[in-house]
């Protein structure tokens, strides 16, 4: 028997002390407000991506345009010859990559906003000029 008035005493100030907390809410008007502190870690920036075929004579580009940061450039030489792909900026600095036939490489690059000229330099300033027979291409970075 006194068991069960201890039982019963502990549940009715256990149903009292409830009671208060949820008339405390109310009052202080946290009944419908949720307060979730958490960490928001972005995830790290992905690099933009583009992909680069070089053929006789032809450099096509998959996009015409990314946006300025990381750019990884992934240059698939599709053609029977040997290439290289040249990256030229509005100031004149260069990135190269040589690949040979049917070869690929990746080229990984910050740019900055501006337009970039992409083309092959081989054999540059004879009319065997790959450039001059059709293998250049512009990328736009916004």
């Amino acid at each position: 028997m006194t068991l069960r008035r201890h039982s019963a005493a502990f549940v009715a100030a256990l149903a009292l002390v409830a009671g208060a907390a949820v008339a405390f809410a109310s009052e202080a008007g946290l009944e419908h407000q949720e307060r979730r502190h958490r960490l928001h870690v972005p995830p790290p920036l992905q690099p933009a991506r583009l992909a680069v075929d070089e053929t006789e004579w032809a450099v096509r580009l998959s996009r015409a345009a990314v946006p300025s940061g990381a750019v990884r450039l992934r240059v698939y030489n599709r053609g029977m010859d040997d290439h290289d792909l040249v990256v030229v900026d509005q100031f004149g600095t260069r990135h190269t990559l040589a690949l040979l036939q049917k070869e690929s490489g990746t080229l990984d690059l910050t740019l900055a906003k501006g337009r970039y000229k992409l083309f092959c330099s081989l054999f540059a300033g004879t009319s065997f000029a790959h450039e001059t027979l059709g293998m250049v291409a512009y990328l736009d970075v916004f």
